[in-house]
């Protein structure tokens, strides 16, 4: 029997499921191995995550939303992070707390300590390609357990955001970084925008992906 998946918004009280979360889902991150190429940056990074989640946390919340899927058997086995940018907006949204740029980026320094640079390369390579020309949702992020994929809590928290998107007349952009990634979000009606982003020395092609809204058809005779 198939159980059912439950989705959820996350609160500040989940950053630490979420940190952990992130730590495990990410140990075969096509980025993140490229970005952290040893067994001991990426241990350091995920205690990292796990040290200073309640930030990190509290700021995907200003910025969007934090989806959380799982079973009742399982727990929680993923999540999903959603920024919403405006027009002209091809960066994270900027905060009021004048201290949190600051805690970003000792933050960066601490997760990834000596391979910082590379993953400042990502960021700076990915928001050159990042569309501005309309109001989006941007998912920056999507991490399941790797003993819980294939059971549908990927598609499940895209379901769930693109109801709200849909609602709104909102679009959808993202970046794939494997082939099955980009065959699921195909699925959902996201299509290919532009060349791939392409990591250099040998890194994983990021394909970005929009998804314009999709309208429910009028009634016969309207």
């Amino acid at each position: 029997m198939t159980e059912t998946i439950t989705v959820r918004r996350a609160e500040l009280a989940d950053a630490p499921t979420i940190a952990a979360l992130v730590g495990r889902a990410g140990e075969d991150e096509a980025v993140l191995d490229w970005v952290l190429p040893d067994e001991r940056a990426r241990q350091a990074c995920a205690q990292a995550w796990v040290d200073l989640a309640s930030d990190w946390v509290g700021g995907a919340l200003e910025a969007g939303e934090i989806l959380l899927a799982g079973d009742e058997s399982s727990g929680i086995g993923g999540l999903s992070v959603w920024e919403f940018r405006a027009a002209g907006q091809s960066e994270a949204p900027t905060t009021a707390d004048p201290g949190r740029d600051e805690r970003q980026a000792a933050f960066l320094a601490r997760a990834y300590g000596r391979y910082a640079p590379r993953m400042a390369l990502v960021g700076e390579l990915i928001a050159a390609r990042h569309p501005d020309r309309e109001p989006h949702w941007y998912l920056q992020q999507m991490a399941v357990l790797p003993a819980l994929r294939g059971r549908g809590l990927g598609g499940a928290m895209l379901r769930h955001h693109l109801v709200r998107a849909d609602a709104d007349g909102i679009g959808c952009y993202l970046e794939a970084s494997s082939p099955r990634n980009r065959a699921l979000y195909e699925r959902h009606g996201f299509r290919p925008e532009g060349e791939p982003i392409r990591l250099p020395d040998g890194g994983p092609a990021l394909q970005p992906m929009w998804r314009d809204p999709h309208r429910a058809p009028s009634p016969a005779g309207t």
